[in-house]
Parts: C-alpha cells; structure tokens; sequence
C-alpha cells in the first residue's frame, strides 16, 4: 500500500506539499511557503527521512521552502524541469533577503531567520534537471514530466509503479489555454488511477484572454495619451514575460519599462525559450523594453508618458511602491492589477478602498484602480474536463480555499474524491 501525506495546501493556497511513501520510497512533492504570514509558514515538516523532491514548478508556494526540506536530508535530489532551477535561486535568495528585513522590523529575540544563504546554496547543488517525456526509474517507479503550461518549467509529474501498484498523476498548477507566453499543458499524459489535483478555480473560469488583453490595451493607451503612467504591478515568474508581449504584439508604441525582480526573472525565462510558445518572441520585444536601474531612473522616467510592468503583483513590497508613493494624487495615472489579490496585501486595499498603504504612508489614491484577469492558472471547466479525460479512480482535491467542497462535488458526479484538510491529512491507496 501506498501512504499519501497532505503537508500543505490542505483547504487553502499556499505551503504545496506531499509525501509520498510506497513501502520502498518516500519522496515530497513540492515544499513551499505561505506568503500570507511573516516569516512565511512551511508545509509540515515529515518525521522521515526522505528520499528526494520532485518540485512542480518555481512559485513561492511550491518551492519557498525547498532548503528546510534538503537540510535534514542532506545529498538528495531535487528534480525539476529546465528554467526552474534558475527561477527557484531567484526566489529563494529574495526570501532571505526579505526575512533580514522583517528580523529589522520586529523588536525581541523570538525572530531568526528560516534558511539562510548557505542553506540556499546548498539546496541548489541538489537540483537535477529532467527534460519532458522522457521518463526515468527512480526507486521502484518510472517517473516522467509533462508540461503544465502554468509558467516556464511547470510540471505535472507521473509516477508509475508497475502492474502492482496504482499510476499517480501530480498536476501541480496547470493552464488549459494557450497564453502569449506559453502553450497549454501537454494533455497527453498516461492513463492514471490516482490524481493529485490543483483546485485553485474549481469555482470559477476565466473571461477570455481575448478581453483581458484588449481591456489592458485601452487602459495604457487612455493613461498615456492623457499624460500619466501606466503603472502594471506584476508576479514577476511568467506574468511579467506575458504582459510585455501582450503590449508589443497590440502594437503599444509608447516607451515600456520593466523594474525589480520581473528583469530577472523575464531574463531567465528568455534564456529557455525553447519552453515558450514563440522562441523568438521574447528575445524580439526584450530587445526594445528599457530596464530600470534604481530611484534616480525611476524619478526620471516618470517625468513623461509611458508604462510600467514592475514587482510587486499584490504591491506588498518591490519598486511598484516608489511609483505610487509619488503618483498617488495624480489623476491621469493608472495602476492595473492582472491577478488574485491576497486579503491582507497593499494591492487590495487599493482595489477595494481607494487607499495606498504603503512606503509609511496612509492615503487615498486619485488614480485609476482596475484588476483584470490574466490567470496562469485552469478555470474551473478545464479541470472539469481534464478529470473527465483521465477518469481516475480516486481524486485528491488540494491548492484551494476550499477544496473540501469541490471533493463533494466530484463525488456527487460519481469520482471518489477527498478534499484533505487538518482533521483527514493521511490516505492509504
């Protein structure tokens, strides 16, 4: 029998994690961090020892806590796609250097850090990279990657034990329509009894990227012709990439700006493109998009009409902040969010209140406020029909706010699907 233990992302989003143990081999499927609480909150650290990671993709949620997991575990592997090592340094590196702030920020000795820099490296020295389709044994299972289309290196993974044991499908975060970026997910994965399931829109679908981009489109030239800034707070894994070519292939010729961690990371992706939709295409609107370098660029490019995709999406840190600190009061300016809104985050308070709360400040805003709809992530039909395709014999419902519910809703449907959560955490299949 195999054991499935839900570590993470159990009724919520944020903290992915599972443990995997078939009598022979125990491996963790993703350890990430919840961005939502300071320091961030891993997923539950297993009793044993275990035999290696298999990471999903280089989101936070799903790779932020990678060096507490590889630490007890000293010389196992990390497996992952191309582009997530690169992507998974970036991130990991910037947890530290936010967590050195917060250690600032917070009187008494009940602060230390979570991981530090050597603990980084030596998380790093543990990758090792698997192309898609092509399997490979580890243990007593053959293992194989299939895109997810969710960013760059995103993965859904298989695992398959032979006529004795049932076939597990891991989906991680997947997309189930092609973006300017990247093509929808490999639909061509093996038949699979047991499927591990991202829920994240199990409620809802998406407008159409059609809409979204016109809507986007309108907003920037409107703010530009009127004399302000369009102002773009980006997740910088993959949406700042997108954005960039959604402005240039709709024929935006004013001047565009990338600023904080969205070079970087539109950087690392550029240098795998053969995992993107156009190879050429990035490469190609890179070469006009200027990078920002600092407050004194900053101050300057603001003095005139143009647009802005920066760090951060929810506006909860990175350059976003000096721009609105200094634009708030003008009417002409626009800030458009392209994605979820933590409760808590700047970005929502904005959206919902009019308010910046930022940078020690506590005012209300004057420019235009809109959130559009630019998901990486499957609405809820897709994975309706992608449940439908694989028709597994059990489903387990996880990276969702409520998950428990759409479980009771597959099992109206006729799946035998579970919702694991704080009470119910532990399967036998």
């Amino acid at each position: 029998m195999t054991r499935l233990d839900f570590l993470g992302a159990i009724n919520e989003i944020g903290s992915s994690s599972i443990l995997v143990d078939s009598g022979k081999s125990k491996f963790i499927l993703d350890f990430g961090g919840n961005t939502n609480t300071t320091p961030s909150t891993p997923p539950i650290q297993p009793k044993e020892k275990v035999d290696a990671v298999f990471l999903s993709h280089a989101h936070f949620d799903h790779c932020g806590s990678l060096p507490l997991i590889t630490k007890p575990n000293p010389g196992i592997p990390v497996y992952s796609a191309p582009c997530t090592p690169e992507l998974t340094e970036m991130l990991l590196y910037d947890s530290v250097k936010i967590n050195i702030q917060e250690m600032g920020n917070i009187k008494g000795d009940n602060f230390s850090l979570p991981f530090t820099n050597e603990d980084v490296i030596q998380t790093l020295r543990r990758f090792k990279r698997v192309e898609y389709r092509k399997p490979f044994n580890f243990k007593d299972s053959k293992v194989n990657f299939f895109d997810a289309g969710h960013i760059p290196g995103s993965s859904m993974i298989h695992f398959d034990y032979g006529a004795d044991k049932k076939k597990i499908l891991y989906t991680g975060d997947f997309q189930s329509i092609d973006s300017r970026l990247l093509k929808k997910f490999d639909d061509n994965v093996p038949n699979t009894e047991i499927l591990i399931t991202e829920s994240t829109y199990s409620d809802k679908d998406h407008p159409s990227r059609e809409s979204q981009e016109k809507e986007l489109i309108d907003i920037v030239t409107t703010t530009i012709e009127s004399g302000g800034i369009a102002m773009i707070p980006s997740f910088a894994v993959g949406r700042a990439a997108e954005l960039l070519l959604v402005l240039e292939q709709r024929g935006i010729d004013y001047p565009v700006y990338m600023d904080g961690m969205a070079k970087k990371a539109t950087t690392i992706i550029n240098n795998n493109n053969t995992l993107l939709n156009d190879k050429d295409g990035l490469s190609n609107v890179m070469k006009k998009v200027k990078f920002v370098a600092g407050n004194k660029h900053r101050n300057k490019i603001i003095r005139n009409p143009c647009a802005i995709i920066t760090t951060s999406g929810m506006m909860d840190g990175g350059p976003i902040n000096f721009y609105m600190s200094r634009l708030y009061n003008d009417e002409s300016s626009s800030v458009t969010f392209t994605g979820w809104q933590a409760p808590n985050s700047v970005g929502k308070s904005l959206l919902d209140n009019g308010r910046y709360i930022g940078q020690g400040m506590d005012v209300e805003s004057k420019v235009l406020v809109k959130r559009l709809d630019f998901s990486a992530h499957v609405g809820r039909q897709g994975i309706l029909d992608f449940i439908n395709k694989i028709n597994p014999e059990k489903i387990f419902c996880v990276h969702g706010d409520d998950t428990i519910k759409f479980a009771n809703e597959l099992t109206g449907k006729g799946f035998e699907a579970y919702g694991p959560n704080k009470d119910k955490s532990s399967f036998t299949i």
